[in-house]
């Protein structure tokens, strides 16, 4: 029976507990699936009170290192939070309906993708080169072409200005390893997407989180926090903000610009899943004081692996200056069908489908809960940031136990103060039918409370 000797760790004892957990997931000793003993009789084991223990299972819980099955007992996660939401999850039954995972819609009926492969096996040249490294000529052309896919979202720069990447979290990875040193302090919204979070963990980043309203961040609170910390970085998605799915108005817009020029901070700004809403970038205005993040994952393709990196900060430069850190990554194959799609068109018209589709499921959630209050207005977000009556991680607990999955609040919080409020993924669903009775699911909950 895992027993461990909290006499290694500090503070009080349900915390050590705790942080003993976390250091026997990570080194092995407690492995994913494990079950852990009875909380009573790891208490007697412990010789501490069952009070302790049962505050450490919760907090546990709340770090998403464990989960309890009712009737079967507590088991190993034993994966970081951002990692969990990716994770196969199951019931029992196996008909566990995922509305955690932030991916976009699937349309069934699209073939772009054969229709590409075939084209390019039956061209002249063939496609042996792309068994090579990129040449000179194709990583100027991905970057023309990235360019003009930024283009799509009235965001206008030359392609010099572009570096290309496998992914919008690999993009954050490199600005943030290239612009901080380990220990400093990067502002973010108080609610802020996982991939920021892990990020931070992995380079050893503090992260301070500004207060936001029902259009996102606080100027006012921007603006001081800059003067406490003295960050110099902030890294936020203003548009269609994940998880809360607010966007900032053009009066707010502009008092963010003004507040992160007049301290010349680098504001690196993550537009993966704002490109859904047909508005510019708010860093398309200051171009010379910020980085942005872009990719196909939300719009186009998560398995087309292609991101951009775009600015006039002399960041970029330095960056494209170890192009074997980013365009070097890229597959010359995914590169080429990414090239392909932005300058046929293909990318536009998934774009434009996904859109459509979020309408028709964010309009199917107006149906499902037509006197739930909802912090959304938009009906392009491909997530809803939904109030529930109790806690939220419990509620998430008891939806994973009436079979749909959702994330709560917790996992997204920098602090500890946080709204008990759950993300829900309209995209996740396969269709629109299993969206429906997830949502059902959990309306019953809500108004069991």
């Amino acid at each position: 029976m895992w027993s461990p000797d909290l006499s290694q760790e500090t503070g009080p004892l349900y915390q050590r507990l705790v942080s003993a957990m976390a250091k026997a997931i990570s080194s092995g000793e407690l492995a994913v699936g494990d079950k852990l003993p009875p909380q009573r009789q790891l208490a007697w084991h412990l010789g501490v009170n069952l009070s302790t223990v049962t505050k450490a299972f919760q907090e546990a819980t709340k770090r998403h290192l464990i989960y309890g099955e009712v009737g079967r007992g507590t088991f190993i996660l034993g994966k970081s939070t951002e990692a969990a939401l990716f994770e196969l999850k199951q019931t029992k039954q196996n008909q566990l309906i995922d509305l955690s995972t932030h991916v976009p819609a699937v349309n069934p009926s699209d073939n772009g993708l054969d229709t590409t492969l075939t084209a390019m096996l039956n061209r002249e040249a063939g496609v042996s080169e792309l068994l090579n490294y990129h040449s000179p000529q194709a990583l100027q052309e991905m970057k023309i072409a990235a360019a003009n896919w930024l283009a799509e979202f009235d965001y206008h720069i030359s392609p010099t200005a572009c570096i290309t990447t496998t992914s919008a979290q690999n993009a954050l990875l490199i600005t943030l390893l290239t612009c901080c040193d380990k220990g400093d302090t990067v502002l973010v919204d108080e609610l802020t997407f996982p991939g920021i979070k892990a990020v931070a963990r992995v380079l050893g980043l503090k992260l301070y989180g500004i207060k936001m309203d029902s259009q996102g961040m606080q100027p006012s609170s921007l603006d001081l926090a800059i003067r406490t910390t003295k960050a110099k970085v902030l890294v936020s998605d203003p548009t269609l903000q994940n998880p809360t799915g607010s966007s900032m108005g053009e009066a707010r817009k502009k008092a963010f610009v003004e507040v992160i020029m007049s301290h010349d901070i680098l504001f690196i700004e993550e537009f993966v899943v704002g490109a859904l809403a047909g508005t510019a970038p708010v860093s398309e205005s200051i171009k010379s004081h910020s980085v942005l993040i872009t990719s196909f994952a939300k719009t186009v393709a998560p398995g087309i692996r292609f991101a951009i990196l775009a600015g006039e900060h002399d960041i970029i430069k330095q960056m494209d200056n170890e192009s074997h850190v980013t365009s070097w990554q890229l597959s010359p194959l995914m590169a080429e069908i990414a090239k392909q799609w932005i300058n046929d068109g293909t990318a536009r018209k998934r774009l434009h489908w996904q859109q459509q589709e979020i309408k028709q499921r964010y309009q199917l959630f107006n149906q499902v809960f037509a006197k739930s209050l909802c912090l959304i207005e938009q009906n392009c977000s491909s997530h809803i940031w939904l109030p529930v009556p109790i806690d939220a991680d419990v509620f998430a607990q008891s939806c994973q136990q009436q079979g749909v999955a959702v994330v709560p609040a917790s996992l997204f919080a920098v602090g500890h103060q946080f709204p008990q409020c759950i993300r829900v993924s309209l995209t996740a669903a396969k269709n629109r039918q299993q969206l429906k009775a997830g949502l059902e699911l959990i309306r019953t909950l809500i108004n069991s409370y």
